[in-house]
């Protein structure tokens, strides 16, 4: 059962979703969405983590997604990269999520692996990066980075 909540990021609300424990009681899977995504995206794809791996399941709506605040139009270039580097920390920050493997879909796969790659204090194990448009339901091209 998903428990739903807001989580307050550089001066602004993002909607949340979790799943199984919390952070304080296991590891946690943070979800990130595809670029027209929010945490509803993911379906039945969290409970489901939460159950097969007795782990928390975290997903969050990024700026301008679904209940989440909006954001300034056009994105920059350099989007995904200010995701992975200035907001996405200050997200696991803000749920209290220090032991993490981050699976995105789409670009974020691509933020996930920019976090990876740059910033990954907290991130002890591999990063699933799903690409492909297979989401939710079989995943035929699951790359492993991290």
């Amino acid at each position: 059962m998903m428990r739903s909540g807001t989580i307050q990021v550089d001066g602004g609300t993002l909607e949340t979703g979790w799943w199984g424990p919390g952070p304080a009681d296991a590891p946690t899977i943070v979800l990130l969405h595809e670029g027209l995504g929010s945490v509803a995206l993911w379906r039945d794809v969290p409970e489901r983590l939460a159950a097969a791996t007795g782990w928390g399941v975290f997903a969050y709506s990024r700026f301008g997604y679904g209940q989440s605040d909006t954001t300034r139009l056009p994105r920059p270039m350099s989007y995904m990269h200010d995701e992975a580097r200035a907001v996405l920390p200050q997200v696991l920050q803000a749920a209290g999520i220090e032991r993490a493997v981050l699976v995105g879909h789409s670009d974020g796969g691509s933020i996930a692996a920019i976090y990876a790659g740059t910033v990954s204090p907290i991130t002890h194990r591999p990063h699933a990066v799903m690409t492909g448009e297979k989401l939710p339901g079989t995943y035929p091209h699951i790359v492993m980075a991290g």
